[in-house]
């Protein structure tokens, strides 16, 4: 088969976590774009890609790559995609695939018919401990028959440490940029509830809320890696500019998920899901965890995007349950976890341009159900269908 080449639109962690995994599998990254000068091509030469372009539109027109890897916050989406879809590129675009739901829906209706290949990288659900999961639910049943699942857990996206310190502003506080929670984190989670299930999230209802008003704006902080860590003295953070934020910090929502597409008829299996963070999460769970309750007992997995440990409860007993090692080897291993994930994704993806064998993976379908369900919690609306 040819070599594929790829451009990489964006220059931040996951532009990095996409650049390695298509390198990793042979494929030519023949550019990275992004805003800025210095920063392009400071990315660009650290993974060694020859082109480092501030105009992705040019980039995109010159090479005419099989694939793009869409790696910005959501503010830039709609208009790559267009011009890569003219251009025939398959495509993959980081979460959220779009700032609403009828943004995402015409982003999908796009690419559907036209035979492209295109992958959602909400990448969480790679983790071992999720395909372990799914094996004791769905094969092993070692808790029979699943009724309910309660996930909670603590999330710090715009809170600081301390009372006393700051979180500086960044994009992922920001609606317009496509920052919040909801975006980013629930995204992962109904990807991972639905392969550790086998089911398919049907309607949703929740609210949102945010507790972070404004931020100071500190202009060296660019990789999401280094905003994570960073905080801020009230004196240091008075010294800067200070921007509103409006993403939300925290949410609760109830989901359906059934067995088919249908999940209103009496033959459909459905179950109920809860998910809380901060400061829902129960006093007795400090670190949150996903409880899945079944007719004959109750799977716990401590942990928000890894399983660990994982603790099978009968009656009076309990058991700790270890994932097993063929599992664990089913993970391409290049880096960090996280890294690993993108190129277990990247895999899959290239297997499937290839018309080779592969697990399923998650694609723009998926972004347009999971932003149907975000737009859903965030205006409280009631009850809301997610299309299948």
């Amino acid at each position: 088969m040819k070599k594929l080449k790829a451009v990489v639109v964006g220059a931040g962690w996951s532009a990095e976590g996409h650049t390695k995994a298509f390198q990793h599998y042979g494929v030519e990254v023949l550019a990275i774009c992004a805003r800025k000068p210095d920063v392009v091509q400071k990315v660009a030469s650290q993974l060694g890609v020859a082109e480092a372009s501030i105009d992705w539109r040019e980039s995109l027109l010159k090479h005419k790559p099989d694939i793009v890897a869409l790696t910005t916050p959501a503010i830039l989406r709609t208009e790559v995609i267009e011009l890569a879809v003219e251009l025939g590129c398959h495509i993959i675009s980081e979460k959220p695939l779009a700032l609403t739901a009828e943004e995402a829906g015409y982003i999908y209706n796009l690419i559907k018919d036209t035979g492209l290949k295109h992958g959602f990288a909400a990448t969480h659900l790679y983790d071992p401990s999720v395909a372990y999961v799914r094996q004791l639910l769905t094969q092993q049943k070692v808790i029979s028959d699943l009724k309910e699942i309660d996930i909670g857990y603590k999330r710090r996206m715009s809170r600081a440490t301390s009372s006393k310190m700051v979180k500086p502003w960044n994009w992922m506080t920001s609606l317009a940029h496509g920052g919040g929670v909801l975006n980013n984190g629930l995204t992962h989670r109904l990807g991972m509830l639905e392969r550790m299930t086998g089911m398919k999230v049907v309607s949703t209802v929740g609210e949102a809320r945010t507790f972070i008003r404004e931020a100071p704006v500190v202009p060296e902080i660019r990789d999401f890696r280094v905003w994570s860590r960073k905080e801020l003295t009230p004196e240091e953070a008075s010294k800067f500019e200070w921007r509103i934020c409006d993403a939300e910090s925290d949410f609760s929502a109830f989901f359906w998920m059934g067995t088919d597409s249908a999940a209103q008829t009496k033959s459909s299996q459905k179950i109920l899901v809860t998910m809380r963070t901060h400061p829902g999460v129960p006093a007795h769970r400090p670190t949150g965890g996903w409880y899945f309750y079944g007719t004959g007992g109750t799977l716990v997995g401590r942990g928000g995007h890894i399983l660990s440990p994982l603790t099978k409860h009968i009656g009076e007993t309990s058991e700790e349950l270890s994932v097993p090692q063929t599992l664990t080897d089913d993970l391409p291993r290049i880096g960090d976890d996280i890294q690993n994930k993108w190129v277990a994704l990247v895999r899959d993806f290239l297997a499937d341009i290839e018309n080779r064998s592969h697990e399923p993976y998650l694609t723009f379908q998926d972004g347009w159900r999971y932003q149907v369900a975000i737009d859903a919690i965030r205006t409280s609306k009631g009850w809301t269908q997610i299309p299948n």
